[in-house]
C-alpha cells in the first residue's frame, strides 16, 4: 500500500473535495440553472402566444356579432320604405317614383332598385343620398345621375340606382 505523509492526505482530500464541487456545478448545477432559463423563455413566449390567441378570438367574437346584425338586418331590409321614410322626413315623397328588379342566388336576393327624383332642390337631394349611405344596412349606392331640372333653374332630376342584398 502506499504511505502517504499528512500534506499528501489533506491535498488528496482538497482534490475530491474540488472535484466534487466541480462535479456539483458542471453536472447538477449549469443543467437546473439551463432549464429554468429556457423554461422562463418558454414561458413568456408561450404568454405572447396566447395574448395573441386571445386578441384574434376577441377579433372573431366581433366579427361573428357583425355578421349576426348584417343577417338580421338584411333579412328585415326594404328599400322603397327606408327610403320613402327619408323622403318624407326632406319633404320630397311626392317627386319619387321605384322601380325594383330581384335576383335570387344561393339562397341571397338581389334587389336592385331605380329610384327617380324629379324636381327637388339639390340640398334636399344631396341630404336623401347621404341618409342613404349612413344607413348601416347592406346597400350599395351602385350609381347617381344628376340633370339640371327643366321646369325651374334651382331643382333638380335625379336617378338613383341602389343595390341591397337580402338574405331569404
Amino acid at each position: 500500500m502506499i504511505n502517504l505523509n499528512d500534506r499528501e492526505k489533506k491535498l488528496l482530500i482538497l482534490l475530491i473535495i474540488i472535484v466534487i464541487i466541480s462535479f456539483t456545478y458542471y453536472f447538477i448545477l449549469t443543467p437546473i440553472m439551463a432549464y429554468k432559463k429556457n423554461s422562463d423563455l418558454s414561458y413568456d413566449n408561450n404568454r405572447v402566444k396566447i395574448t395573441a390567441l386571445d386578441n384574434t378570438y376577441a377579433e372573431y367574437s366581433n366579427i361573428i356579432e357583425e355578421k349576426k346584425k348584417l343577417n338580421a338586418s338584411a333579412s328585415k331590409i326594404n328599400i322603397v320604405s327606408m327610403t320613402g321614410d327619408i323622403a318624407a322626413e326632406l319633404n320630397i315623397k311626392n317627386n319619387i317614383n321605384y322601380k325594383s328588379t330581384n335576383t335570387v342566388q344561393n339562397d341571397i336576393e338581389k334587389t336592385t332598385t331605380e329610384i327617380r327624383i324629379e324636381g327637388v332642390p339639390i340640398n334636399a337631394l344631396l341630404q336623401f343620398i347621404d341618409k342613404i349611405e349612413g344607413s348601416n344596412l347592406p346597400l350599395k349606392v351602385q350609381k347617381v345621375v344628376l340633370t339640371s331640372g327643366f321646369k325651374d333653374r334651382d331643382s333638380y332630376d335625379s336617378l338613383i340606382v341602389i343595390v341591397s342584398l337580402n338574405k331569404r
